[in-house]
């Protein structure tokens, strides 16, 4: 008996600490009220009774009354049953006074505790001008205002910034309509920037806001980061949006005229904005590695002790806001006797509001092929920091390495190179060894045969063997030159992406379209340039595209497709029509390229 009385007790003490977990004290309300209208904060006190409420000053307002009520609400989980009750203080208050206000935390005690709210903020709007000179008072604005207005806002944070300098880009939907539901829409294409999309909730949600006088409720329906590409003034043109309005229309009813609602089609265009972009400021260091933003520099290296063909890691962090994704990579100044490869990069960056901010870790590997001390000097980028409106140049450290003879046997050592281009290489299998060692050599026998026949039994196939080694030898040499066989093959490579890009074309697949063709260009002037893909930029393809022999009018061509394939990245409103005319373009530059003949 004592047993049992034991483990209810043990149970009770169990749920209540449980209880006592779940207490909480939270408040909830309207963020936006207009001057002279009435609204209520709630402030609810969850799986407890309290006492000694505390509430803040609310500032701006005044307390018209002040309530309390209670209740309780079960739910049944997987059979879990789950019981919360309520105890909730309303207080009723008007707002008073134009402005921005923070309501300091209320308290209130529960079971021996003191519990908190976090703070509130409101803001309290002005009232409409018509409103006002009307002096109805009314939040509706009177007959004056259009009830069922609604218009989109492209609203910028700033009209005038410098090349790749990020400025953040709202599109708002302003409405008083009671009901409104999109059916079609166009966002601005946003040509000449790269945009970065910021994350915003899924269900789209409306706010208060007073534009020109009047208030509207407002919904953000995308908000995205802009880097110009370009200086000068860019236009960043219209979007156009349809939407289902809900409106009212009086008809008679039996028991006089009635308020029937109806929905109605509307077509709305968003405002034409135009940014002026300046150029970066002359005397840019020899280190400038396209960089706009705030950044800082840290470097680290795995080992600075190793052996003769084993692999070295140096990595650089970038840190800091701007254009963290579009940074070059710097290039190392190491050792003759150092093998490098192409740079291994990594992005964490997250767009919001503030701008892009994260990190760009850029791994360099590289192999010692000799024993001695070696430096790896100081690396060196610099950036444009935008606050300070000038160019700064951060600094790593230098590294002192050491690097022992390798175990005897490591020249056949295979390493990874940490890239996509070769998966492997092999070191030190260039030269072999003589032979020293003693040999006995003998002289063949010469055989008397008195008939030509004989000899051609032996002739030919010797011969046949000796065509097939030189044509071998040449095709095995050929193969072996990874940079000439990409060459020959480029337009192979391009020709079956443009099979993929035009069966996306036949489906209207606008997306994975102009993806593949931006990979099948890169892709084919990769190769046939034989430029690494790190150092594959428009200006590096049109220097060598010149060193190449191509003509300006092809260069300017190529410039052309990547340009609108970037572009439609962020631009779903292209047109089939305009696929139709890059797919052809691309193979026709491709052909003009095929054809020309290298200086």
């Amino acid at each position: 008996m004592m047993k049992r009385y034991l483990i209810l007790f043990c149970t009770l003490v169990f749920a209540t600490g449980v209880w006592a977990e779940n207490v909480r004290f939270a408040v909830d309300g309207p963020r936006q009220v207009i001057q002279g209208q009435q609204f209520q904060l709630e402030y609810t006190l969850y799986n407890a009774s309290g006492k000694d409420l505390k509430l803040p000053e609310f500032t701006g307002c005044k307390v018209l009354y002040q309530g309390t009520s209670s209740g309780t609400s079960v739910s049944v989980v997987n059979g879990n049953v789950n019981r919360q009750t309520t105890e909730t203080h309303v207080i009723t208050l008007r707002a008073e006074k134009e402005g921005s206000y923070t309501f300091a935390p209320a308290t209130i005690s529960a079971d021996g505790r003191t519990y908190s709210t976090n703070t509130w903020k409101l803001t309290v709007l002005p009232p409409d001008k018509a409103s006002a000179s009307s002096g109805s008072g009314r939040e509706s604005g009177g007959q004056s205002i259009d009830d069922t207005a609604l218009f989109i806002r492209t609203v910028l944070s700033r009209t005038k910034v410098y090349e790749q300098e990020a400025l953040l880009a709202t599109i708002k939907l302003y409405t008083r309509a009671s009901g409104i539901q999109a059916e079609n829409y166009s966002f601005p294409s946003f040509e000449g920037f790269v945009v970065q999309d910021i994350d915003l909730p899924q269900n789209t949600s409306f706010e208060l806001e007073n534009y020109n006088g009047v208030n509207y409720k407002m919904a953000v329906l995308k908000q995205c980061l802009l880097f110009p590409q370009r200086t000068g003034k860019i236009t960043i043109t219209p979007g156009k949006f349809e939407f289902q309005v809900e409106t009212y229309q009086l008809v008679n009813g039996p028991f006089g005229p009635m308020r029937v609602p109806q929905g109605v089609s509307r077509s709305v265009s968003s405002n034409a904005v135009t940014v002026e972009v300046l150029p970066l400021p002359a005397g840019k260091p020899a280190t400038f590695m396209g960089g706009v933003g705030d950044f800082s520099l840290s470097s680290s290296i795995s080992s600075t002790h190793v052996k003769a063909n084993e692999a070295i890691t140096l990595k650089l962090t970038f840190k800091g806001s701007g254009n963290l994704k579009y940074l070059k990579n710097p290039e190392l100044d190491l050792p003759n006797d150092f093998e490098t490869y192409d740079p291994k990069v990594d992005l964490s960056v997250k767009a919001t509001a503030g701008g892009v901010s994260g990190t760009r870790t850029v791994e360099y590997t590289t192999i010692p092929r000799f024993a001695g001390t070696f430096k790896i000097p100081a690396v060196e980028v610099s950036y444009f920091d935008t606050k300070a409106k000038q160019y700064k140049t951060l600094r790593t450290e230098e590294y002192e390495i050491t690097v022992d003879k390798g175990a005897p046997g490591s020249g056949g050592k295979t390493v990874s190179n940490f890239t996509n281009k070769e998966d492997l290489k092999l070191l030190n299998q260039d030269i072999h060894y003589i032979k020293l060692n003693k040999m006995n050599l003998v002289k063949s026998p010469s055989a008397y045969v008195e008939t030509w026949g004989y000899w051609l039994w032996y002739i030919l196939p010797a011969v046949a063997f000796v065509i097939f080694i030189i044509i071998n030898r040449k095709q095995a040499k050929a193969n072996a030159n990874v940079a000439l066989m990409k060459t020959k093959k480029a337009n192979k490579v391009a020709s079956k992406r443009l099979k993929i890009a035009g069966k996306y074309l036949k489906n209207h697949d606008k997306e994975h379209f102009y993806d593949e063709v931006l990979k099948a260009v890169w892709g084919y002037l990769s190769d046939k340039l034989s430029l690494p893909i790190s150092e594959l930029t428009k200006d590096n393809v049109a220097s060598e595209l010149e060193k190449y022999g191509a003509h300006a009018d092809l260069i300017a061509e190529f410039n052309d497709i990547l340009g609108r394939c970037e572009f439609a990245q962020y631009a779903p409103s292209q047109s089939n029509e305009a696929m139709d005319e890059l797919y052809s373009q691309t193979i026709e530059a491709i052909g003009k390229m095929e054809n020309t003949v290298k200086k």
